[in-house]
């Protein structure tokens, strides 16, 4: 099961953060912890108790940028490219007797 919950992160209320409940279990999402304290980090102790952070708020532009700073990369976005590459591999290793019968 998945849904959002509020949370505390970084001293500071995050509304709407995803989680999923596995084996009874609350699991959540590595990078979309990182990318609230990102943000939570800029604000100033002394107010972080009045501020909430809305996570469907956040733009998926910000998130790119942690997942860069993270060293994530997005998967090819032109997969028929990465199958066509992997096609020619597969071939260039069968002619070169690669896999024997």
């Amino acid at each position: 099961m998945k849904g959002k919950k509020d949370m505390i992160i970084d001293n500071v209320k995050t509304q709407n953060f995803p989680y999923e409940v596995i084996d009874g279990e609350e699991h959540y999402p590595l990078h979309s912890a990182v990318v609230v304290e990102s943000i939570a980090s800029k604000i100033p102790d002394e107010v972080k108790a009045s501020i909430t952070i809305d996570y469907d708020q956040i733009p998926e532009s910000y998130f790119q940028k942690i997942k860069e700073d993270m060293g994530i990369r997005s998967v090819d976005k032109d997969q028929g490219e990465t199958m066509q590459r992997e096609r020619k591999l597969l071939e260039l290793l069968e002619q070169d007797g690669a896999f024997p019968n």
